[in-house]
């Protein structure tokens, strides 16, 4: 995702991560300091899932401007989606 922000940036897309297994700020903090360099992107806390328990763990969503989920890109611990493709469906929604 690093690596492809500044094309998700230069189309208005607004990536927004959120850390689901942090229980406190202690913990986020611990998760926040794996990213060399800091990310550019936004990491939020939900702690102990208060506010996404109708999101899957460990996926992605693409959500358009009226707040549509568009589409789902699931994650795994061993399997992540490739960025490319999430951007090459993000310009699809942009053209409609």
């Amino acid at each position: 995702m690093q690596k492809l922000y500044d094309e998700f940036e230069s189309r208005n897309i607004v990536v927004i991560a959120i850390a689901q297994e942090d229980k406190d700020l202690e913990s986020h903090g611990k998760f926040y300091k794996h990213f060399d360099p800091e990310p550019r992107f936004v990491i939020a806390a939900d702690f102990d899932r208060k506010d996404t328990t109708s999101y899957k763990r460990t996926s992605t969503y693409l959500i358009d401007t009226k707040g549509v989920v568009r589409q789902v890109f699931p994650q795994m611990i061993h399997y992540r989606a490739d960025w490319r493709s999430i951007l090459n469906e993000a310009d699809r929604v942009l053209k409609e």
